[in-house]
């Protein structure tokens, strides 16, 4: 009797120990794993592509040949550039600097990266601090990024980008805000890609709440097995749409614009960026 007396009580002890044991915590081993920064792709559009040439203009006007076709394509594009440059150039310069410098884990499936941007002369020389953030979303299927800029001898804290990207890089959307004295959402960029066929396509759209140019925008496409591989679409106004095509990098195109050439067709140019009859 006493020794069933003492298993019984030894079994009891047993039992109590194991049931305040806690479980064992498991951890995402992504979490403390950098993600990888988004490429340039997913918030730089090239629009300067379409203006290159190599054609002698003032030779193709002397012999009777005109290119407005391929310059009015280019032109409009150009404009477009003009208008985003502005707001653009400095925050994708600062956060492109981020892959020359290294992360620092700070929990929270937070990733961390601080640095100085000195901007060029024409950008106004001016010296930022920057911090940029990456923390895991979704269950580590998405990584929220977050640029965070002080000017020094000016501004601080302001939030120059945020936005979420897949951990594949395959899709992802930013908002860019207008500048640190109206930190308002000025342009809304999304992104995707298909890497099993090389596709990718990325738009910029105006999203300044109550302006005249809200949801405007320009997108880049590329489809590698499309005669035309290269594609530009720009929405201005209601009824003001512009698409143009061209081959990357023989240089002959199309572009279409109703509002402009009265009509609904293409309007086509050589690998001389030279006028032609679409076939």
């Amino acid at each position: 009797m006493k020794n069933s007396f003492w298993l019984i009580a030894v079994l009891f002890s047993v039992v109590l120990f194991q049931s305040c044991l806690k479980d064992p915590v498991t951890e995402n081993p992504l979490e403390t794993v950098e993600p990888e920064l988004p490429p340039m792709a997913m918030y730089s559009m090239p629009t300067t592509a379409l203006q290159e040439t190599e054609t002698d203009t003032t030779a193709a006007l002397m012999n009777g040949m005109t290119y407005y076709n391929w310059w009015h394509a280019a032109v409009n594009v150009v404009v477009w550039h003009s208008i985003v440059s502005v707001h653009m150039a400095i925050p994708t310069a600062a956060f492109n600097m981020a892959f020359n410098e290294p992360a620092e884990y700070i929990g929270n499936g937070t990733f961390e990266w601080t640095y100085q941007y000195i901007a060029t002369p024409l950008q106004g020389g001016q010296t930022y601090n920057v911090s940029l953030t990456g923390q895991y979303q979704n269950n580590y299927q998405d990584v929220l990024w977050t640029m965070t800029v002080s000017q020094v001898g000016a501004f601080s804290n302001f939030v120059w980008y945020s936005g979420l990207v897949a951990t594949d890089l395959s899709e992802g959307e930013f908002t860019l805000n207008r500048f640190p004295g109206n930190p308002e959402p000025y342009l809304h960029i999304e992104y995707d890609s298909d890497p099993t066929v090389g596709d990718q396509a990325i738009r910029y759209t105006n999203v300044i709440a109550n302006s005249p140019d809200y949801g405007q925008y320009i997108e880049y496409r590329v489809r590698p097995t499309d005669a035309f591989n290269r594609a530009f679409d720009v929405q201005g106004v209601p009824n003001n749409f512009l698409e143009i095509r061209w081959n990357e990098p023989s240089g002959d195109g199309q572009v279409k614009h109703p509002l402009h050439f009265n009509d609904n067709e293409w309007h086509c140019w050589d690998t001389a960026q030279i006028d032609i009859d679409c076939e």
